[in-house]
């Protein structure tokens, strides 16, 4: 029986909209890949359950096609806030749409904060 890689689903902003999305991670090959963003926008005001950490490299999937929002194709950490964002691997900076921070992409993710749906 073949089986089925673990997921997680963090809050994700969408680079051009500003808006707050799901974004669904698969651990495979030991790592966290990027495997999807949710076309809906989550509800203004709507809560989101506990959070758990989940460690260990963070990528993409190789059959990932963008955000559905953007068309980014990547992601970055906010080293402000530590959101999940969209952003372009055709610039080197990015700002933030969750809260404005601003600066040069650069280094690995390592850790991010997960949706506690257990």
């Amino acid at each position: 029986m073949e089986r089925m890689a673990e997921s997680a689903w963090l809050t994700f902003h969408c680079e051009t909209g500003k808006q707050a999305r799901v974004a669904t991670f698969r651990h495979t090959g030991g790592e966290w890949q990027l495997a999807e963003v949710s076309a809906d926008a989550l509800p203004e005001g709507g809560t989101i359950p506990g959070r758990i950490t989940k460690t260990g490299p963070f990528g993409i999937a190789s059959d990932y096609t963008g955000c559905p929002g953007c068309g980014a194709d990547s992601y970055v950490r906010c080293g402000e806030c530590g959101e999940m964002c969209c952003w372009r691997t055709s610039t080197s900076h990015h700002t933030c749409p969750g809260c404005g921070n601003h600066g040069q992409v650069s280094g690995r993710i390592r850790s991010a904060e997960a949706m506690d749906v257990a």
